[in-house]
């Protein structure tokens, strides 16, 4: 064992010692890197809804290189066992430099030789300082008195807006490099920072840019798949008459869709602030369709228990089912997994927002309706 590692300590020390006059083949990319307290390291090329397996290595005092074939530019992830690692962005034919620290990796490195990589970095920089100053907010919250909550809660809406500023001008200032959709992807506790219903101006950006400089990429066909998941899919259930209705027939106006069901104590205590949104909004050109998930099977009656539940009530607005409980279509259509359910649908058929406060539909819907 001993004289195999001194072997392949010679042989790193002769490709390091060759780098500066070594020529990388067409196609090809070349990677050293030196990572601190690092023995192995997976290399990943990143797909759209998947990761493929390129290489395992093994570095000796923390050193390895990896030099592989590609068309174009990739995405790549460099990464210890446990998961820990980095994003790279690679162009056909860069040479690459890489050092840094195995703990706290993704935080603790530098590279060269890469444009599209030294973006990714700039932006997990900026990503680290933000979840720092959020984890600030979020400890200063669990304490703070009630008169200091609103200033609190204005700072963090104000370091929300600052990133989402700083994403946007990233986003317009390299639309000619793929890493302007780890932009728009940012994320923190697992949600985008740049959300799709309120900046799918800048999905849109990006989208056009991979379908002109990238329409093979698999990130082009999900950039479409996700945009199209903005705007409301059409559906067509039962009234309460037993009647066909079609969702597409109220295209052009405001829509609430309030998914309840009469066996959901949570949704029958919501329903007489509904009845005053409809109330309040109908008459100014808003529309409510509420859908029920009646139909469970531990109900014997389900078409009567959904229709004495909108009686007693005084659900007037339409209402519809499929009664199939939460096997209906229409938790599929629009990801639904717990009710109440509010999503709200602009004039353009565009989702604006879901699962929403009374207090902020309320709000939201003045503000849209100019009241």
């Amino acid at each position: 064992m001993k004289r195999s590692l001194s072997i392949l300590s010679i042989f790193i020390l002769i490709l390091n010692a060759c780098q500066q006059n070594m020529k990388t083949p067409e196609g090809d990319f070349f990677i050293h890197a030196i990572i601190e307290g690092i023995d192995t390291v997976i290399f990943e090329k990143i797909e759209a809804n998947d990761l493929l397996l390129i290489d395992t290595l093994f570095a000796i005092d923390g050193e390895f290189i990896v030099a592989n074939s590609l068309e174009g530019s990739a995405f790549f992830l460099l990464r210890t066992p446990e998961g820990e690692g980095i994003n790279l962005l690679i162009e056909k034919g860069e040479k690459l430099e890489i050092t840094g620290k195995r703990l706290g990796w993704n935080e603790n490195y530098s590279v060269k030789g890469s444009k599209g990589s030294s973006k990714i970095q700039e932006l997990n920089s900026k990503l680290n300082t933000f979840e720092q100053n959020m984890d600030f907010i979020y400890e200063a919250a669990k304490n703070a008195k009630q008169e200091d909550y609103v200033k609190i809660q204005n700072r963090y809406y104000s370091i929300i807006a600052e990133q989402s500023e700083y994403l946007k001008n990233f986003i317009d200032s390299n639309l000619e490099s793929k890493s302007c959709i780890l932009a728009l992807f940012q994320a923190i506790k697992g949600e985008n920072i740049l959300h799709l219903n309120t900046n799918l101006d800048y999905y849109k950006k990006v989208s056009e840019s991979f379908e002109k400089n990238w329409p093979e990429s698999s990130h082009t066909k999900l950039l479409s798949e996700i945009i199209k998941t903005a705007y409301a899919p059409d559906f067509t259930l039962e009234d309460i008459n037993g009647e066909l209705f079609t969702f597409s027939e109220l295209k052009g106006k405001l829509i609430l869709i309030d998914v309840w069901a009469s066996w959901c104590k949570p949704c029958r205590l919501a329903n007489p602030y509904m009845v005053k949104l409809y109330n309040k909004f109908h008459n100014k050109g808003l529309e409510i369709i509420s859908i029920s998930l009646d139909g469970t099977p531990n109900q014997t009656s389900p078409k009567e228990d959904w229709e004495k539940a909108v009686s007693n009530d005084g659900l007037t607005w339409t209402q519809l089912s499929d009664l199939k409980g939460w096997d209906s279509k229409i938790r599929d259509s629009y990801n639904i997994k717990s009710i109440p359910y509010t999503i709200l649908i602009d004039e353009n058929n565009l989702i604006i927002g879901e699962d929403l406060s009374h207090e902020f539909l309320n709000k939201k819907i003045s503000e849209i309706l100019n009241l």
